[in-house]
Order: C-alpha cells, then structure tokens, then sequence
C-alpha cells in the first residue's frame, strides 16, 4: 500500500474521533501540534461529510481554535442551528476562544461574536472563506492573507447590517483574491483604490467599475496606481450574466457596452483569464488587446442575433495565445451559422482544454481529412441533434485527450464508442465522465479495458452508475455508484475547477 493511502487512512481516522469526541477532556488542544498542513487536510474533510453526516462547528472546534490552518472555509457550518451545542462544545473541550452567554444576547451577535474568536486565534490564515463577515479589523493580524472572500447568506440568518470598514484592506499587503457579497460599481472602485496590487474581485461583473473609474479620472484623478498607470487584474468578469427585463435598460446597457469594454482592457492589460457575456457582438473586437489573456469564457447565452463571423475574427486575432476556451452558444444558435470545429482548432493551434456547451456542430467540417488535434481537456454539453458524425469526428481526432467530459449528448452511445476506439485507443485518457448520455455498462467496460491509462469513470446512465478511481484505497467490488463519486470525477472537471467562485 502507497505511503500517501495510508497517511490518508490515519486523517480519516483521526477525524471519526474526533466527531466522537475522544479529545473533549483534554486540557491542551492537541491539534496545536500537528503539522499545518494534516490540520487543513482535516478541515477539508468536512464537506465531504456534508450530505451525508453534516459537520458542526460542536465538532471539529479543536481543529478551529488550533491555531495552525492556514486555509479556513466555514460555509459548510450552520451555526445558527447548533448554539447550544457549540456552548457545550466549549465548556468540554480544550480551545482558545470565549464566548458570551448567548441567551442575552442575539442570534446575530452570538454567530458574528463566534465567527470573529474562530478568526483571531488563527492568526497564520493565507486563505478564508465565510458567509458571515467578521469584520476588516479583525482580520489585521492576518498578515498572510492572500485570498478573502465572503459570500451572501441564503438562510434567515442576516448580518449585512453590521459595518464594513473597508479602509482596514490596506493593512493586508499580501492580499491578492478579494470578493465581497453585492458589490456594486462604486464598491469595487474603492477596493481597487485601497488595493490596486489585487488579482481578482472574484466572479463579480466590473465593467461598470471600469467606467465609473474611467469617470473618477477625468474628473479629479483620484485613483492612486502603484505600479504603473493600471491594476495588476489577472482573473475578471466583464458584462452581466442575467439580462434586463426592462427593454430600455437593455438598450441602454447596449449602447455603453463597446465603451465599457474599451475602458476595461485599458485598465486591465494584465488579465490572463477571462469570462465575457457578449452583449454587444462588436465589443469582441476589443479583446485583442489582450495580449496576456490565455483562458476565455465567452457566453453568448441570450444574445439576440448572429454573432458567429465576429467571433471566428477574434479567435484569428487572440488564437494563437489561447490555451484554454470555453463557449457557451445561445440556444438558438441553430438558426444561425455554427462554427466549424476544424476553425476553431486552426485559430488556437496551442489549444490545450476546450468545453461547449449547448452547441451544434457543424455537419460538414472544414476538411474531412483525419486530423490529430492537441486537445487535452474537452468538455462538451447540450448536443441534442442526433450528430453521431461529428462527434465520431471529433473524438475520433483527439489523441491527446487526457480528461473527457460529456453531459447531454443524446448521441454518444456504445455504438459510436466502438466505432471510435477503432480510431483513437485514447491512450493518454485518464479520466471519463458521461451523463444523460446513452453509454451503459458495456461502453464503461470498453473504456477500463481499451484505455490503457484511465485512472477515473464515472458513467450515469439515469439508472445504472458505474465508478472507478484508481486513487482510492478501497475498490467497490460491485462497480455502483458510490455517494461521493461526484468529487472524485464531475467536480474536478478542469473549467468548474478553474471558474470556482472559490478560485476565481
């Protein structure tokens, strides 16, 4: 058995006695010992308990108040359903941290109150993620702090009005990914003001920042750059993903959107990933400039028009420099023109991961010759038309495929999968994850025997599931579905990973 399976074993182990509770009578914290990284490891566990034994902060409050995590992600914990247990929690184990007797005090103070002790005792964070927002002052002592990211709150619990002092971010010099709940143009345009050496405001559409300040310059010149005359944004989001319901918002959003990208890319040279609502086909134009930009998530979900020869002129201007594309066509592009896939390849030569989803293929492709794309990631989602051919073509094509990631697509059957390992053994394929398509056992039985270095399946049928993972310490000796399958294969599909809102 590998090193690595067995440290694995210990962590699971080690976190089962902890939910029994086989250190409660300690008077030390023993976790304040352990190497950081086995005490974030645990943590990480958490989530993976979710469905099935939901975690509670009663339980793994020696690992919260040890003073060792670097990386802190509290939004699976529901705190305000387990106030008397936390107490109890408290008043049995070994910890760090006070809390007031909540009856007197609101549900709010007693969750904000915890929230913030959670915090100040780990004062090594790099990276910390919550629903509830502890307040900038406390997070001070957190010098290390690279990526602080709050998120709104779906239940009854509410602290939006608590004060947020956002003049506090200065103290943070490392601080690089900042995401606030709700921030509207002028919010970000004051972050960026107080930290112009971020890299990312998380999945929040800047585009109206960018103009508001365009404006805050001409006026008075108030923003400060510290290097050079442009932030240092690696990772935004430019245009809104729902649409106005107000047709005269709408033709107002339009008419500004050009100008809105154009001060974008002005301000943000540096940007290297990217996601673009297209609401204005000729604002593709402006991308060109650029030149750092090698992942594209271009939505052109709701578009109203044809858009296809605009945006096959952009892939011949940035191609070259794309590693990875993913495109989200409109519903109703089959009443337009559907891009060849030969063009889209031809234009991205170093192409590495490309995902479509609710796409049509183009029946005739540019050349009907065999070709050998350089794909190594390739998502594809939405195909409804029956299209075996192309998708014959394509996956026939892609030698290099490592991972393969197919949701929706009606056609892709043991059939077309036969017909496809007759031209490509998918010799470097590592990971296969089908849903609502029609592969059943025997396809899955074809990708462990045929692909030589598969190391995770994952195949939903509707009724039968078929998993494997060759990381696993244990096999299921059955091949069913297993509860947590997901995380193991769908979850880590490159673009989801890489467009988290934890991540980006």
């Amino acid at each position: 058995m590998a090193l690595a399976s067995l440290h694995s074993i210990c962590l699971h182990r080690i976190y089962g006695f902890l939910k029994e509770g086989m250190w409660k009578f300690c008077l030390t914290n023993p976790f304040s010992e352990l190497p950081t990284q086995d005490v974030n490891k645990l943590m990480e566990m958490t989530p993976l308990h979710q469905y099935e034994d939901p975690p509670s902060v009663g339980d793994v409050i020696l690992l919260l108040t040890s003073g060792r995590l670097t990386r802190l992600d509290l939004r699976s914990f529901y705190p305000e359903e387990e106030q008397y247990l936390i107490v109890k929690a408290k008043q049995s184990r070994a910890g760090s941290i006070f809390l007031p007797n909540f009856a007197s005090h609101s549900k709010e103070l007693f969750i904000l109150h915890l929230v913030r002790n959670i915090t100040s005792v780990n004062p090594y964070l790099e990276e910390f993620h919550s629903y509830i927002h502890p307040g900038f002052d406390v997070l001070r002592n957190c010098q290390n702090l690279r990526i602080l990211k709050f998120y709104p709150s779906y239940g009854e619990l509410s602290l939006d009005h608590f004060p947020v002092d956002l003049s506090a971010l200065s103290s943070l010099r490392n601080l690089e990914i900042l995401h606030l709940p709700d921030m509207g143009a002028d919010t970000i345009a004051n972050v960026l003001e107080i930290c112009p050496k971020l890299i990312s405001i998380g999945l929040t559409d800047s585009l109206d920042s960018m103009e508001e300040i365009h404006r805050r310059q001409l006026k008075n010149l108030s923003l400060n750059f510290d290097v050079g005359s442009h932030f240092q944004l690696r990772r935004c989001v430019w245009g809104k993903d729902s649409w106005f319901e107000n047709r005269q918002e709408r033709r107002v959003y339009k008419s500004g959107f050009c100008d809105k990208t154009r001060f974008a890319v002005t301000l943000c040279p540096l940007v290297q990933e990217l996601i673009f609502y297209v609401r204005v086909k000729e604002a593709m134009k402006e991308l060109r400039v650029l030149k750092q930009l090698t992942l594209l998530r271009i939505c052109f979900d709701r578009y109203e028009g044809d858009f296809v020869r605009e945006f096959v002129a952009l892939l011949q201007e940035i191609g070259p420099q794309l590693k990875h594309l993913s495109i989200h066509w409109d519903e109703n592009i089959d009443e337009y023109d559907a891009v060849p896939f030969n063009d889209i390849c031809d234009c991205c030569p170093h192409l590495e991961s490309l995902g479509i989803e609710n796409f049509i293929f183009e029946p005739r492709f540019s050349s009907g010759a065999s070709r050998n794309f350089p794909l190594k990631r390739l998502k594809l989602y939405g195909l409804y038309e029956s299209d075996p051919e192309s998708v014959l073509f394509l996956l026939s094509n892609c030698k290099h495929l490592e991972e393969l990631f197919l949701e929706d697509v009606e056609c892709f059957d043991d059939a077309l999968l036969r017909q496809i390992f007759e031209r490509n053994r998918f010799t470097e394929l590592k990971v296969i994850f089908a849903e609502c398509c029609n592969v059943t056992r025997e396809g899955y039985e074809m990708f462990m025997e045929k692909a030589s270095s598969i190391q995770s399946v994952l195949i939903d049928t509707g009724e039968e599931n078929y998993f494997y993972d060759a990381n696993r310490v244990f096999k299921d000796p059955n091949l069913h579905y297993l509860e947590d399958a997901y995380f193991y294969v769908k979850f880590k599909e490159y673009f989801r990973c890489r467009l988290d809102e934890k991540r980006f």
